[in-house]
């Protein structure tokens, strides 16, 4: 089924988006920290916030896409390079619960268009942050009033998936894999646990030229209740 996020782990891809680093960050988090950056692609945002002196590992479960981040060298990082890793943010077990300061999401979310996986990438974002960790997510919301985006979210729901679900065509227009928009509800869904920092929605546009809405929150997760037993 295309809406196995493992498909992710073959596809030679060019994401539609053009990249975006976590730039909101700077101010937010201090030298020193531990940050992850989940799907990671070709480091963009990781080499971003080793630039502002965090200790980044970045993940993917594409193998190309990590060769070539860490055949990256930019000179912002001043020599602080990040780490690379080939992993599936929620199967492998890469790093230990409350391992990281920062945890990004930067346009993650819209790989996992099962809502099991995507609730599943939600609780473990946040088992992976330490008490008062930050959480980035950067990630696109439902556009039903664009007809463009409303016929695929209605082809993609009849096809059996979730409201906001779409078949990406390559280029010989056969479907190469599913991705998701986000609904009103959803955002707080992602935001109910943190209290927020920040909540922006904006508009821009694809490669393509085509109009996108996005959304980027920022959270910080207050301190877990203690268990007793």
């Amino acid at each position: 089924m295309l809406e196995d996020y493992r498909y992710w782990k073959d596809l030679d891809y060019t994401p539609a988006s053009r990249d975006v680093v976590p730039a909101s960050l700077a101010g937010r988090v201090h030298a020193g920290q531990r940050a992850l950056d989940v799907g990671c692609h070709h480091g963009a945002a990781s080499f971003f916030m080793a630039s502002i002196g965090l200790r980044v590992l970045g993940i993917d479960i594409n193998p190309r896409a990590v060769e070539v981040a860490r055949r990256q060298r930019p000179m912002s990082t001043a020599g602080r390079w990040p780490e690379f890793v080939v992993a599936d943010f929620l199967a492998d077990r890469f790093a230990e619960p409350a391992s990281f300061d920062v945890v990004v999401l930067n346009r993650f979310l819209t790989c996992l268009p099962a809502f099991p996986d995507w609730q599943s990438g939600l609780e473990r974002a946040q088992d992976l942050l330490v008490d008062g960790g930050v959480i980035y997510v950067n990630d696109f919301l439902l556009m039903p009033a664009c007809d463009h985006n409303r016929s695929r979210y209605v082809q993609g729901h009849a096809s059996g998936g979730r409201w906001g679900n779409f078949a990406v065509l390559d280029e010989q227009d056969q479907a190469s894999f599913v991705a998701h928009h986000h609904s009103a509800q959803e955002l707080r869904r992602i935001a109910a646990p943190y209290r927020l920092a920040c909540l922006r929605r904006y508009s821009t546009r694809s490669r393509n030229g085509y109009p996108s809405r996005m959304f980027e929150l920022i959270g910080v997760l207050e301190a877990r209740p203690l268990r007793i037993g």
